[in-house]
């Protein structure tokens, strides 16, 4: 595996992994339905990718840093409308992330396995950032 393979594998499975937490956080806490059910549906896509690039790439997602335990933090502390709006405003910011580094990986990777996998990630993180700006005034 070549670095740029590692490095787009560490980054979406960092990233992914905040988005997975904060997602089975939000099945739990969240109070829109409009919330939990995206939260459902991160938390399948997310566990999906995450296997994808355990089996692919013999990865294991990196620890929470401290950024990510941060956001963890501020949502765990937060209830009812506020839990909401900052699950959004979370996962859009995390899907942003998600979609450079998949942009990255696209305009310079060579593997074409990787770069399908980024493929079909870049799709669904641009359909689950629609979604959020839809959710954004929850």
């Amino acid at each position: 595996m070549g670095e740029a393979e590692r490095q787009h594998a560490m980054e979406t499975l960092r990233n992914g992994g905040l988005a997975l937490m904060t997602s089975q956080m939000a099945l739990e806490k969240g109070r829109n339905a409009a919330v939990k059910e995206f939260a459902g549906f991160e938390v399948t896509e997310q566990t999906t990718i995450a296997q994808i690039i355990r089996e692919s790439k013999n990865m294991t997602p990196p620890p929470p840093g401290a950024m990510e335990q941060e956001v963890l933090a501020r949502l765990n502390v937060a209830s009812g409308r506020a839990f909401d709006r900052a699950y959004v405003a979370a996962q859009i910011e995390g899907h942003q992330k998600l979609l450079q580094i998949q942009e990255t990986y696209l305009a310079n990777g060579q593997d074409m396995p990787t770069r399908h996998v980024a493929m079909l990630a870049r799709g669904q993180i641009m359909e689950h950032l629609a979604l959020l700006g839809k959710m954004r005034r929850v």
